[in-house]
């Protein structure tokens, strides 16, 4: 045989394979902060935004054809340039001036007597339900009144001495609470006051009132009262220019389709807002109760819709909605239809049977699938997919790049499988993982790193890598394309279990974007079904679609952090050559000032990752007097902390690990000049 052919055959068995119909990385677009202007020490020199995009886009060049994801810097663009720039994007939130439109409606006439009526509580005349506190027994029944007060005309007595005496569209309730129930409109159009009083058995009178509008008063409103979009810094410093970039001629494929219809994902870079407002500022929700209701949503799901016609999905009719209250007068208050996340054929690439009892891939129903063909021939529900590449800290956001490549090319049964190790399942080790189809499915294949906890918010936890199963972390970690998120409420940015997979290093991981105070409250099936996502893992789809198939609501308040690029190759490429470090040229220290100004000393090894080749390792270091460091997760520049400024001239015995259980162990003398 040839030389050269046999050297075409062996560089072929470490290719890493392309899966069939598997989304290319032109049709991602990365976005970053272009104001940001941290650089964090143990990062490269120059800001971290941009750092991340470049990297990703680094690691996803395709090294035969040169195909690679497009990138685009989003600037602030209000204020002057260094005098007073807003910087909008800088802050975890996008911040907007007004916020006058929650209700997405608004009242179009000036009430003539008493103060100005809330667009955000305007009761609907049509739905009177008045419900008296307590039981009957606490109240002389005969002393209840219900009086009608119009706009215009006389009052109009509904309720006298406990009986109905008026004439029309009015009903007693039949539970113990005495109840009443009117069509106000039928009574009087415009608005109204209804005014109730009843003595209880103390002698004490109890007196109530509320006003109602008429529906035809009402408008739908996309800036509220002021007249101002509640998001306008979002579609002025994001949505503009994005759409601008997408709609560019000169960026157009060869084919001259624009990038609007090529671009599949998007990929928001840390630096960049975590949350920003909903369409027009309206607040969603999926409770009865309206504090659970807000107008601050994921920054990416905001993306998402960002040629979606949400006016003709949602439908321009406004709606009654009843919020739950102390008051006897119901809050039945009227909304946009917008103010619901949108549901159902809302996400057409949603698998329908998500979220029931036995979904499946083979029978019943099938998700369409995301391309761009299916998707242009919906214009009117055209979706983007949008995940983050974030973490509370810059190096552990690029981490996730590195692992999703690596998982990408040799994730499989055999990775993290040590010869001398017995993997079994156990209460310790797997949790309740009998409880889990999808994760005793995988089990059948051959995975052993998995753990189910057992309650209902606890989703599967897959690459999960326990202290006792041979590698380097004291404490759990994960493998390369480690997937664990936990649907809960408290589970954000601050210091949810989101952040805690992060730490531990997760490959992909789920929570809101923002907790509570101005957000919506989250819902049990705000995340993805196990049953779903890992047999579309396993499929072959990428990780982006296969979040999306999951994606019961749109315009939500779930953050999906990774690299929507990541899959779980079906046939895993013969794992890279053994680690190697060369002291001089890998092995770096940084001596930086810590959190209260001491002298902190930090070792990095550079295992030159790349797209063809990628590398990544854990590592530990054991000092010459018995000191032990370990840096738990996979990284392709693992990171340790050695101590303080002692640490310098100190030998250390450094010991890495790759994903197979292969180790490359070197003596190194920290060096702090």
């Amino acid at each position: 045989m040839p030389l050269q052919i046999l050297s075409i055959l062996i560089l072929l068995l470490f290719v890493i394979p392309i899966q069939v119909g598997a989304v290319t990385p032109s049709q991602v677009l990365v976005l970053y902060n272009a104001d940001w202007s941290g650089d964090e020490p143990l990062t490269a020199p120059g800001q971290d935004s941009l750092e991340i995009a470049t990297h990703y886009v680094e690691m996803h060049t395709d090294p035969n054809s040169g195909e690679k994801p497009y990138m685009l810097g989003l600037h602030c663009n209000h204020g002057i340039k260094v005098l007073d720039e807003a910087r909008h994007l800088n802050a975890h939130h996008l911040a907007e001036e007004s916020a006058d439109n929650q209700a997405g409606v608004v009242f179009k006439r000036t009430r003539l007597f008493g103060p100005a009526l809330r667009d955000d509580q305007l009761r609907d005349s049509r739905l009177v339900e008045f419900i008296l506190p307590g039981e009957r027994t606490n109240w002389h029944m005969d002393s209840l009144q219900l009086t009608l007060v119009p706009e215009k005309g006389k009052d109009l007595v509904l309720v006298k001495d406990g009986s109905i005496v008026a004439q029309g569209k009015i009903v007693l309730g039949t539970t113990d609470a005495w109840t009443v129930r009117l069509d106000g409109k039928s009574f009087a159009p415009g608005l109204l006051t209804l005014k109730a009083s009843c003595t209880d058995t103390h002698g004490k009178i109890h007196s109530w009132q509320a006003d109602y509008v008429d529906i035809d008063t009402v408008e739908l409103s996309q800036s509220g009262r002021d007249g101002k979009r509640d998001d306008r810094n979002f579609l002025e410093d994001v949505a503009q220019p994005v759409i601008a970039f997408l709609e560019d001629p000169q960026h157009a494929r060869p084919d001259g389709t624009l990038l609007k219809d090529h671009i599949l994902f998007m990929v928001v870079c840390y630096g960049l807002p975590r949350t920003a407002v909903a369409p027009y500022g309206i607040a969603r929700g999926i409770t009865n109760k309206i504090n659970n209701f807000g107008s601050i949503i994921d920054f990416g799901q905001r993306l998402q819709l960002l040629y979606y016609d949400l006016d003709t999905v949602s439908g321009g009719k406004i709606q009654s909605y009843h919020f739950a209250g102390k008051e006897p007068f119901s809050s039945y208050f009227l909304r946009s239809p917008q103010a619901w996340p949108l549901l159902g054929t809302a996400n057409l690439f949603a698998h329908p049977q998500l979220y029931t009892a036995n979904p499946s891939f083979d029978n019943g129903p099938q998700p369409l699938a995301f391309n761009a063909n299916n998707r242009k021939q919906h214009p009117e529900r055209f979706l983007y997919f949008v995940s983050r590449i974030d973490a509370p800290e810059p190096l552990q956001a690029k981490a996730l790049i590195d692992r999703a490549v690596y998982a990408s090319a040799y994730a499989g049964p055999a990775m993290g499988m040590l010869p001398e190790q017995g993997y079994v399942q156990g209460k310790k080790r797997t949790g309740y993982l009998s409880r889990s189809k999808a994760g005793l499915d995988l089990w059948e294949r051959g995975y052993r790193h998995l753990y189910y906890g057992g309650q209902s918010k606890n989703l599967l936890e897959y690459g999960r890598l326990a202290p006792e199963d041979g590698f380097l972390n004291a404490e759990i970690s994960y493998l390369p394309g480690g997937i664990a998120a936990t649907v809960i409420s408290h589970n954000g940015w601050k210091k949810g279990e989101m952040v805690q997979d992060l730490n531990n290093g997760v490959t992909a991981t789920a929570g809101a974007a923002k907790v509570y105070r101005g957000a919506p409250h989250i819902h049990n099936k705000s995340w993805w079904d196990d049953a779903v996502f890992y047999p579309a893992l396993l499929r072959g789809n990428t990780l982006g679609e296969a979040w999306l198939m999951n994606q019961m609501n749109l315009g939500w308040i779930t953050t999906f952090v990774g690299d929507p690029l990541m899959q779980l190759p079906v046939t895993p490429a013969v794992p890279p050559k053994s680690l190697h470090v060369d002291v001089d040229n890998d092995v770096s220290f940084k001596v930086i000032k810590g959190e209260h100004g001491a002298k902190e000393v930090w070792l990095q090894v550079d295992l030159h990752s790349t797209a063809a080749h990628p590398q990544i390792a854990q590592l530990m270091a054991v000092s010459q007097g018995g000191a032990k460091v370990v840096s738990s997760t996979f990284a392709a520049r693992p990171t340790l902390y050695l101590g303080d400024k002692s640490a310098c001239g100190e030998e250390w015995t450094l010991t890495l690990m790759d994903p197979f259980g292969r180790k490359h162990t070197q003596r190194i003398v920290t060096d702090c000049d």
